[in-house]
């Protein structure tokens, strides 16, 4: 059985090699499509910047030791710009007209609150539009947080040591709290940023995947109209067989295709896609996906030419959608939200955070799982779907 397995396989490889189709669509456009957007719209994503709204109502000094570090930041400099609000109602409404894309406000009090050892509590108002200003404002707020949770504890320390209230912003400046100095010693966008190169190489490895493993399951209807399938069963071969080989084939073209082009975006343009082994996962997963839902479409066609405007329809609405031929989050909330429905956003989602972060295997574990969860359902479904229309 498993030389007949290999027999039906190499006899697909042949054939898809002979009429040239397999390295056409798996390995010269895919690789000269991501060479091509890499070397017109390559390198780092355009500048970034965004203006965040500030609001003091404490007028202390934790509020203006806050907007001399951001004024003065570097890593800041030329992306965000700080626009002086008088008050919350009034951040809202130019958050609401995007005149700002975020907004911080310390309330009134803060200053004096944080002091006594009693903390405080600063607001971040967000927009949707501009998630960008909201990466930021966060950023601030959350180091921020830190200064203030320390200051609060070494206040509660030194007022539990007996030491009167008058002297407690003595003893505690003096040993190391002195207060408000949120530093900004990282680059709140550092993460953010991947470079083009490897958006548009990794979104034609995902998009290219579909046509490669597509074109094997359309042999299976090309086979049967032309009764070569019912004459391979006719002989001693599990009726599974046929179906095995192609789809055995198919998914070696696609997981070659998308190394291939993984390989060519990193020599070209030298950029990095992330941990190697953690990106090769990801691929599989969506290579596995990708056959599974081509071999659904190809169950529920009745001819060859049928599948092939199925699977082109199929495939460009989950490139476009999930962010293999526009960034994600460049797209409206709605269709960001419809992305994750998608192989192609989970894919996007975690070839991103790989090449963004450095992070390994761990911190894309969930989108791999949501993959194999897409897999084995388009695949059981596309199994009974074949077996009712006689290709199984």
């Amino acid at each position: 059985m498993w030389r007949a397995l290999a027999a039906v396989g190499a006899l697909e490889l042949r054939t898809r090699l002979r009429d040239g189709t397999a390295l056409v669509i798996a390995l010269i456009v895919p690789v000269t499509l991501a060479t091509l957007f890499s070397v017109a719209l390559g390198g780092d994503d355009p500048p970034l910047r965004a203006t965040v709204g500030f609001v003091d109502l404490d007028g202390g000094e934790f509020p203006a030791s806050v907007r001399r570090e951001v004024v003065g930041s570097q890593e800041l400099k030329g992306s965000v710009t700080l626009r002086d609000l008088p008050g919350r109602e009034e951040a809202r409404r130019a958050l609401d007209a995007d005149e700002v894309g975020a907004a911080i406000v310390f309330p009134a009090g803060f200053s004096r609150s944080v002091g006594e050892g009693r903390g405080g509590d600063v607001a971040v108002l967000t927009s949707p539009e501009s998630p960008l200003a909201g990466v930021v404002a966060r950023a601030i707020v959350d180091r921020i947080s830190a200064l203030v949770d320390a200051r609060t504890l070494a206040v509660r320390a030194v007022l539990k040591a007996g030491v009167p209230g008058d002297e407690v912003k003595e003893m505690v400046e003096r040993n190391g709290a002195a207060g408000p100095s949120p530093a900004l010693e990282d680059d709140p966008l550092s993460g953010g940023k991947v470079d083009l190169s490897v958006h548009y190489g990794s979104g034609m490895a995902a998009l290219f995947a579909f046509f490669v493993v597509g074109a094997s399951f359309r042999g299976l209807l090309t086979e049967r109209k032309l009764g070569t399938l019912d004459r391979m069963r006719a002989g001693p071969l599990a009726v599974w067989v046929p179906f095995a080989g192609k789809a055995a084939v198919g998914f070696a073209l696609a997981l070659v295709s998308v190394c291939v082009t993984w390989a060519a975006s990193v020599l070209v343009s030298g950029a990095t896609w992330g941990d190697p082994p953690a990106v090769f996962v990801v691929l599989l997963a969506h290579v596995l996906a990708a056959a599974a839902i081509t071999m659904l479409v190809t169950s529920r066609v009745k001819t060859d030419a049928q599948a092939d405007g199925v699977i082109m329809v199929v495939s460009f609405v989950m490139a476009f959608l999930g962010g293999s031929l526009v960034p994600m989050h460049s797209l409206p909330g709605v269709l960001q939200a419809a992305a994750l429905l998608t192989p192609n956003g989970w894919t996007s989602t975690a070839l991103t955070e790989l090449a963004g972060s450095g992070a390994g295997l761990a911190a894309v574990a969930g989108p791999v799982a949501v993959l194999c969860a897409i897999t084995t359902v388009a695949g059981g479904l596309a199994v009974l779907g074949m077996k009712k229309g006689t290709l199984l």
